[in-house]
């Protein structure tokens, strides 16, 4: 009569696990220098983009981004887009190219006067799950109107990416330049930061042994 609660338990622990472990950066490649490459939002673009690897899976809370100063005054409008990754550009098959993608508000800030600006924002709603050792692709584009350009990144620092910086002025099939074609910007990365809520190795560990403890239960009903 008490397996039942013994189980039931092991359910809530696991869930207090899960929802107890605080965001942390998954990615990060910080600016050297402001760059001549535009990318903002319209039918032709150009937009651009930038691939990652995270070391840990997770769910994606945040991004933050680096370039030119936008628009002066208010809240500066973007569209953040991850796609797959296919050979080493972003997946061009629509509509399952463009995993998430978002419109998020985020005003630049520039403290030490260098000239490159920090946008930061929150994912919401968090529907962008990165599994670690598997390459995405990150596309930020100013949607305001602004000719903005992404300053370009230094070695990551947390993570690893593989390809060079990738940009597209087409209008693939799903009527915009995110669906390619995308060409190769040689010796280029950009400087983005990306922060998730890790899936501690411990956690699934745990749930295995739960779906084991659920599995051996019924084995010993049914016997």
């Amino acid at each position: 009569m008490k397996k039942p609660y013994l189980l039931g338990a092991l359910v809530v622990c696991v869930s207090v696990i899960s929802y107890n472990v605080s965001a942390a950066v998954i990615y990060e490649s910080l600016p050297g220098s402001n760059s001549n490459h535009v990318s903002r939002h319209g039918v032709n673009g150009p937009v651009l983009a930038d691939d990652f690897t995270s070391f840990v899976s997770g769910q994606v809370t945040g991004v933050e981004w680096w370039g030119s100063s936008a628009l002066t005054g208010g809240l500066d409008q973007w569209e953040i887009t991850f796609h797959s990754d296919s050979g080493g550009t972003p997946d061009t098959t629509f509509p399952t190219g463009v995993i998430s993608q978002h419109f998020v508000s985020a005003a630049g800030t520039d403290p030490d006067g260098d000239g490159i600006f920090h946008f930061s924002a929150s994912w919401v709603p968090q529907d962008m799950l990165v599994t670690a050792g598997v390459d995405y692709w990150f596309s930020v584009a100013n949607a305001s109107g602004a000719t903005w350009t992404w300053a370009t990144g230094l070695a990551p620092t947390v993570g690893s990416e593989q390809y060079n910086a990738v940009v597209s002025t087409g209008v693939g099939p799903g009527g915009g330049p995110h669906y390619g074609p995308w060409n190769s910007i040689t010796d280029t990365d950009f400087a983005f930061r990306i922060s998730a809520v890790p899936i501690p190795a411990a956690v699934w560990l745990f749930g295995s042994g739960l779906i084991g403890l659920v599995g051996v239960a019924r084995r010993k009903k049914a016997a």
